[in-house]
């Protein structure tokens, strides 16, 4: 049998090589202190959101992944905090300088969206932590036609507290910076917030408690509620626990009742959970996340969350932050 030429076999694995790389992209990157961690990579493809776990050793990573059309791509810790973000899609590679410890330390390379996009992260670092939002609407303003205004619209503004805002801004940028295989998503939830549920009433509403038992809320029994939607990985033990035990003792449940909703998916988890907090207040399981019917009418953007209503069910206050929630019920509540 003859035998076939080396050259032949290092031909094949590089064109190999070449049609794979087309139909992926790579990423690798350092980690600023050199850590060794795990990360959680996430980001949507084929009409789903696919996740990668990769490990950090001694500050260097390295994972691949599949997105034929250009998406966002989100670096995570182990506990879903986020990181860094990149746009992405099949083909490229990506080198990556980030900083655990400041998400706008960061240097990314592999096509010019991303070098632009980090380069004004890092450089505007002090505007953003001070006014993100006016800081990025100036920046939309000035650049209509670039999708790095798409990208910060939807990763650094606070839509949560200024809906209108973003859905005015969003309209700013020209279509063909502002692609539906990128903004789809965020524009579903984002159409929640400015809809006329989220500004609507809350009505009196039915879920499971701690104890498997259906009960009911009705808004009008109290002169004020407090909502409070969160998952036990949002910081719970650390700032909502304790936020909601203060309010709990500083105001009596005829002046302040509290619903304290997980999103959870393990019930048993949260169950024992809801027993560490020897919560006074009440506690409920929403199946079925945000679109669950207890929740579904808020239209709420993002988890962790907190609506303050009336007796009239009127929404006085939506915000991400349960320490603002419980500032703001002490002021009116005083």
């Amino acid at each position: 049998m003859k035998k076939i030429p080396v050259i032949i076999f290092v031909l094949a694995a590089v064109l190999m090589a070449a049609c794979s790389s087309d139909e992926q992209f790579r990423v690798s990157g350092t980690v600023e202190g050199n850590p060794t961690m795990n990360m959680r990579a996430g980001y949507y493809a084929d009409g789903v959101y696919k996740t990668v776990i990769t490990a950090v050793r001694e500050g260097k990573f390295e994972f691949t992944g599949i997105a034929p059309q250009p998406t966002v791509l989100e670096l995570m810790d182990y506990d879903y905090h986020p990181l860094v973000r990149l746009y992405v899609k099949n083909g490229d590679t990506y080198d990556v300088r980030m900083n655990v410890q400041d998400i706008y330390d960061v240097d990314i390379s592999g096509n010019s969206e991303c070098s632009r996009w980090s380069a004004f992260l890092r450089n505007n670092a002090e505007k953003l932590r001070k006014d993100a939002n006016n800081t990025i609407a100036a920046y939309i303003d000035a650049h209509r036609d670039d999708i790095v205004s798409t990208l910060l619209l939807m990763t650094s503004f606070d839509a949560s507290e200024a809906a209108e805002e973003a859905d005015s801004l969003m309209s700013l940028i020209a279509p063909e910076a502002r692609p539906s295989s990128v903004t789809e998503a965020y524009m579903y939830v984002l159409d929640r917030l400015v809809s006329e549920a989220a500004m609507s009433p809350v009505l009196p509403m039915k879920y499971i408690d701690s104890k498997d038992s259906l009960q009911s809320f009705n808004p009008s029994r109290q002169g004020m509620t407090l909502i409070s939607v969160s998952r036990q990985s949002d910081y719970r033990r650390d700032s909502i626990v304790p936020a909601l035990r203060r309010l709990s003792k500083e105001h009596n449940s005829k002046k302040l009742a509290i619903i304290d909703f997980s999103l959870d998916n393990d019930t048993a988890a949260w169950k024992r959970a809801a027993r560490a907090d020897s919560a006074t207040w009440k506690q409920g399981w929403a199946a079925g996340g945000l679109a669950s019917m207890p929740l579904k009418a808020l239209g709420l953007p993002s988890v962790p969350y907190a609506v303050v209503c009336d007796s009239a069910g009127v929404q006085l206050l939506r915000t991400r932050s349960v320490g603002q929630a419980e500032a703001f019920i002490n002021a009116q509540l005083k």
